[in-house]
């Protein structure tokens, strides 16, 4: 009966369109008025306790990271990079906006960060190589999503935070195939495009002085590539915590820009406000999301879901997965992705219990399942972003994005079928 309750009150509310946030928050008070037993001043208790996890204090770091990135240029002098690589050929501009998403995910972990970033970027230089800029910020809004898959992540974080069940540095290199496969299938989906387009290939090639300052461009993106090195170098070195290494990655990246001196107080302070802004929204739906979670666990509803889901499936570990897979890809396209890493790792964590089903694949599926309502209607973060950078209708982005779903869907079931594409490179690392 409490759960019902509980979860029909927070439904209700999604449904009345009122944010996920204070929906959660509402059940909450809602289930402790009608639970006399448990005192209502665990609201603000459970809040606090939740917001306080050590792990969290990786996402400040990550997001000011990034915004410091963008400040200094190093996220255009990877745009740079990514074009030398890749924008020579026939749509390399479409590539170099792929690849770019690529690299500047594995640096900041955020998609609506990168979407931004990369879009404002790449969209007029999409628009001025021949691209239909409704195809450009389709492209854009897929790629941003590889930001919270390839390590590192702030969802992957967050989840990890609340399902400690998970490591959080094996869930990072579970991310990795996963990444790749995704910004590979995405890069298949632009070369299926564009045949039909006419393309400025002059553009696209560049004139021949260019060509000759490959040196200088990989030279200047040099320091940029510093940024993931330190990630992945102290955390799978066993030197730093997740934490630490986003710390350590904004102190670089603040350093290198403060003696170039390519970083003032202004752009400094812009980036400061936006992450306290961003670590806010983040803060606020994680603390809501305390005494939810709490009283979930106290009526155990996230056992009683596991039990169902496994007695449907029949024990079957494959119809399991398949069916949490579909449940996620519905849901992701109807409430926004953090707040239901937030809510479901603790009922995902015990039907992979439950089930025999391993945490770290069910974590990372999951989250990429979640991930592809990022530049989905209704509540796709990354598409309202491109739609308000290239100013085109949301109708025409969106029809641009159904090749691009359909791939993302594609791979993440796959990631359902085959756990060892999830758990072969954290399985290696572990036994090296």
């Amino acid at each position: 009966m409490e759960i019902l309750i509980l979860g029909g009150v927070f439904i209700a509310c999604v449904l009345l369109s009122i944010d996920v946030a204070i929906s959660m928050l509402i059940a909450s008070i809602t289930m402790l008025l009608w639970e006399s037993s448990v005192p209502l001043p665990l609201v603000a208790e459970k809040a606090v306790s939740q917001v306080s996890l050590f792990p969290l204090l990786a996402i400040p770091g990550f997001i000011i990271a990034g915004e410091l990135m963008n400040a200094i240029g190093m996220t255009q002098a990877l745009g740079n990079v990514a074009r030398l690589l890749v924008g020579r050929w026939k749509g390399g501009m479409g590539y170099t906006t792929v690849v770019a998403c690529m690299v500047f995910g594995g640096m900041t972990g955020s998609g609506l960060a990168e979407t931004v970033a990369i879009g404002s970027l790449m969209i007029p230089l999409l628009a001025a190589h021949g691209y239909p800029k409704s195809f450009s910020a389709a492209i854009v809004a897929s790629g941003g999503s590889l930001g919270p898959i390839v390590p590192p992540s702030i969802p992957m974080v967050i989840y990890a935070s609340i399902a400690p069940s998970v490591s959080i540095t094996a869930l990072f290199i579970s991310g990795i195939i996963p990444g790749l496969l995704l910004g590979m299938g995405f890069l298949a989906v632009v070369a299926w495009r564009i045949r039909g387009l006419n393309l400025n290939s002059a553009a696209v090639d560049g004139p021949d002085d260019e060509r000759s300052s490959a040196a200088a461009t990989i030279l200047e993106a040099l320091p940029a590539f510093g940024v993931p090195f330190i990630i992945f170098y102290f955390i799978f070195g066993g030197y730093a915590t997740v934490t630490e290494a986003s710390v350590l990655a904004a102190v670089y990246v603040a350093v290198y820009g403060l003696i170039r001196r390519k970083l003032k107080m202004k752009e400094l302070m812009a980036a400061l406000e936006s992450t306290l802004l961003a670590c806010g929204i983040f803060g606020f739906i994680i603390a809501a999301a305390g005494p939810f979670s709490f009283l979930m666990a106290l009526f155990q509803a996230p056992e009683t879901i596991g039990e169902f889901l496994t007695s449907v499936s029949g024990g079957n570990t494959v119809v399991l997965m398949l069916m949490v897979t579909a449940t996620l890809l519905a849901l992701g396209t109807l409430i926004e992705a953090t707040s239901l890493v937030i809510i479901l790792a603790p009922i995902l964590a015990a039907t992979a219990s439950t089930a025999g089903v391993d945490q770290l694949h069910m974590a990372l599926v999951a989250i990429v399942a979640l991930m592809i309502g990022l530049f989905t209607p209704p509540v796709g973060t990354n598409l309202f972003a491109v739609v308000g950078i290239s100013g085109q209708r949301i109708e025409d982005i969106s029809r641009e994005l159904i090749p691009f779903v359909v791939v993302a869907i594609g791979i993440v079931l796959l990631l359902a079928i085959f756990p060892a594409v999830t758990t072969f490179l954290p399985g290696l690392v572990a036994g090296r």
